[in-house]
């Protein structure tokens, strides 16, 4: 889930003019519940996050994803005056107002950032693009950032393909009591850990040399975090550092 609610792919001569609100806090993601993590995030995100997977049916594969929340709109991480209660933001949370966009007939990459971010108010915030179209400073930045993210994506896909091959996906079922409230998690999948187990020593071989084995089972010990979600407010979890809205 893009953490984006506006993406628009950035093209120097419709944007020319296009500038970048300020940005203060984490307010834009409050209403995430779930966003991409990459496979190399996997032993950072596991300590806080539970980590699932959901499929791509657009590029037929399966995403990894952080849960901030366990139904739409929640994010328990966020709070009240916009800080990030935890001490560590998923890289893609971070990249916000920007991310990649990806085109599944060509895989085509763009740098795309969101509209409702951004102003033609020529007195407000920063330019995206210099005179001559080059990118500006603030776009010069994100790119170098999205960049590295580019190159997370990159291990990510092939860590979930290997997954996929090796039939380790599945679906996962979760039903949690909020007071009278019973509360579901659907679409979603999970390493199964009997088949992990149960690989030949052959497919372990392709797993461990790339770091993989050890990011399936940080997924797995990651299910864990669950618990820390079912309480559901912020306020009834235990006190933990706050992370300010540093983007990058």
């Amino acid at each position: 889930m893009s953490v984006l609610t506006q993406a628009m792919a950035l093209n120097s001569r419709e944007h020319a003019g296009l500038r970048l609100l300020p940005q203060q806090g984490f307010a834009y993601a409050r209403g995430i519940h779930m966003a991409g993590v990459m496979q190399p995030e996997f032993l950072r995100v596991a300590s806080l996050y539970p980590i699932v997977f959901v499929e791509d049916p657009a590029f037929d594969t399966f995403r990894p994803m952080a849960l901030f929340g366990l139904r739409a709109g929640e994010n328990l991480f966020v709070g009240s005056d916009g800080r990030w209660q935890g001490a560590y933001v998923p890289a893609v949370v971070r990249a916000y107002p920007f991310a990649l966009g990806r085109d599944a007939k060509d895989d085509r990459i763009a740098v795309c950032v969101d509209a409702v971010a951004t102003t033609r108010d020529a007195g407000v915030g920063e330019p995206l693009f210099q005179a001559d179209g080059q990118p500006a400073p603030a776009l010069q930045h994100a790119k170098a950032f999205l960049s590295r993210l580019r190159q997370m994506q990159v291990l990510t896909d092939a860590f979930c393909r290997a997954l996929a091959e090796r039939n380790l996906f599945t679906p996962l079922a979760v039903r949690v009591r909020r007071g009278d409230e019973v509360v579901e998690v659907g679409g979603c999948y999970v390493v199964n850990e009997d088949r992990l187990e149960g690989l030949s020593l052959e497919s372990l071989a392709g797993l461990r040399p790339r770091g993989w084995l050890t990011a399936a089972f940080a997924h797995l010990v990651s299910l864990m975090q669950i618990e820390r979600l079912e309480s559901g407010p912020l306020h009834a979890w235990p006190d933990r550092p706050a992370v300010d809205g540093v983007r990058r």
